[in-house]
């Protein structure tokens, strides 16, 4: 298992004091002047966490600065009109607390560091008005505009996703008038991987459920259908969409995990991955088990190492005890259970006749703002899990890495902070996981004017 080494890349001027950020931020917006309130506002309310999170994750001084001022450039104007009065001008539904931004820090086993991430829901001008009441073109003018600073930024597959599961003008307010209570009215959502090297890597997050509500067709449909449309000279994603299928298709009628996501890399390769995400009723270690194989249908030794790693993430977050018989079949999630992220790659098809085994890695997504737990608490558990994995110096740091960059938010009081944790193993990478984070800015940032 990899250690970590020691590095200056946390360091700002020569120091390691986290208040060194305000200088780095004040320099960042004198370069870039803008006198919108509305980008002021969200500047005010994100950059800190970012610059934090790039100091205490060690990026080098310049990438710091080169992302800060590209996050500057182009995430605030984004984001759209600040709230007024306390309301949203049109309202992000990409995290629990509605949050129109979330970060992420994503750690490899085989890797000393981590790499810093966001996601968030692009808004149109129009968004929520009757030009386009479902934000439907926000995404892809904000991915238009940024791609003049992301030469890696190819949106082929986006424009070819974003159509079908697009509903067409006409059909809005019947698709409105289905729309379950409570459900994200998200159309599209957008993230970026902040590599170390400075290189930015893009990726979309589809919502079809507005698609099925329009045509009445199921969401898993729309998402295969989609996915089948890309397969081609570099080969079919037809195992992949077969052994999913299949498992599916033995739940009884009623307990179908429903296809929520449809994600992929927004980069010019045709075997790229394509990232399916299913909402399960995995409350227990059991049914976590069966989703991540598909009922057996994934074999290999990475699935292996992979189930292993769930196995001991899920006795050590939930307390369970190996010495329990019936430790696998404890209900420990009572409201919104686990997310499966099935990414899937295209397989050769030479030799029509013969069996074609599935390319797919699984990812468990955990929903820890469900745990009744505080953030010190699960900053607690994360300490010492990555101590166990070989990994002390990121366990010594987690905690106060946290409180650095959420600083008022009430972590050892409470807990929602954290958004999910997911796990997976590869042979490359070893053990892969990522702790996202809402920025909490309805509780932090929303005042009554």
């Amino acid at each position: 298992m990899a250690t970590p080494t020691k590095t200056n890349g946390n360091k700002i001027n020569g120091q390691n004091s986290v208040s060194t950020i305000l200088p780095v931020l004040n320099q960042v917006k004198e370069e870039i002047h803008t006198d919108y309130d509305d980008r002021n506002f969200w500047w005010g309310a994100l950059a800190e966490p970012l610059a934090t999170l790039l100091q205490t994750s060690q990026y080098a001084y310049d990438v710091q600065l080169k992302y800060l001022r590209w996050f500057h450039k182009w995430i605030p104007a984004a984001l759209g009109p600040r709230p007024i009065s306390g309301k949203p001008f049109y309202g992000s539904w990409l995290t629990y607390d509605r949050s129109a931004l979330e970060y992420s820090l994503n750690w490899k086993e085989k890797s000393p560091f981590q790499t810093v991430r966001f996601t968030l829901e692009p808004m149109s001008k129009k968004a929520g008005t009757s030009a386009d009441r479902l934000n439907q073109t926000g995404a892809k003018e904000f991915f238009t505009a940024v791609a003049m600073d992301i030469p890696s930024l190819d949106l082929e597959r986006f424009n070819h996703f974003l159509a079908a599961t697009h509903v067409p003008d006409e059909a809005v307010d019947k698709a409105v008038a289905k729309h379950p209570p409570g459900f994200p009215r998200s159309r599209v959502w957008v993230a970026f991987d902040l590599e170390r090297s400075g290189g930015i890597v893009a990726k979309a997050y589809f919502l079809p459920h507005w698609r099925s509500l329009y045509t009445e067709v199921s969401t898993r449909t729309i998402v295969f259908d989609a996915i089948r449309k890309c397969n081609g000279p570099s080969g079919s994603y037809e195992s992949s969409i077969a052994a999913l299928n299949e498992h599916l298709d033995a739940f009884p009628p009623g307990e179908t995990p429903e296809i929520v996501l449809l994600s992929n890399d927004c980069v010019a390769d045709a075997r790229s991955r394509i990232k399916v995400y299913v909402h399960s009723e995995a409350d227990t270690l059991a049914k976590a088990r069966h989703m991540f194989h598909l009922g057996g249908r994934l074999k290999g030794s990475a699935m292996v190492a992979g189930l292993k790693a769930v196995d001991d993430f899920w006795h050590h977050l939930f307390g369970l005890s190996r010495s329990d018989p019936d430790a696998d079949d404890k209900v420990v999630l009572s409201g919104h259970k686990c997310l499966l992220v099935y990414e899937m790659r295209p397989t050769s098809q030479e030799g029509a006749a013969a069996e074609v085994s599935p390319d797919i890695e699984v990812k468990l997504h955990i929903p820890t703002w469900e745990l009744g737990k505080t953030d010190t608490e699960i900053g607690a558990l994360m300490s010492s899990w990555f101590q166990a994995n070989g990994h002390p110096e990121l366990a010594a740091r987690y905690q106060p890495d946290l409180a650095a960059t959420f600083p008022k938010h009430q972590l050892s009081t409470t807990g929602g902070t954290h958004t999910f944790i997911s796990l997976t193993y590869t042979h490359k990478t070893g053990l892969y996981m990522t702790t996202y984070y809402t920025t909490r800015l309805p509780e932090m940032h929303f005042p009554l004017d």
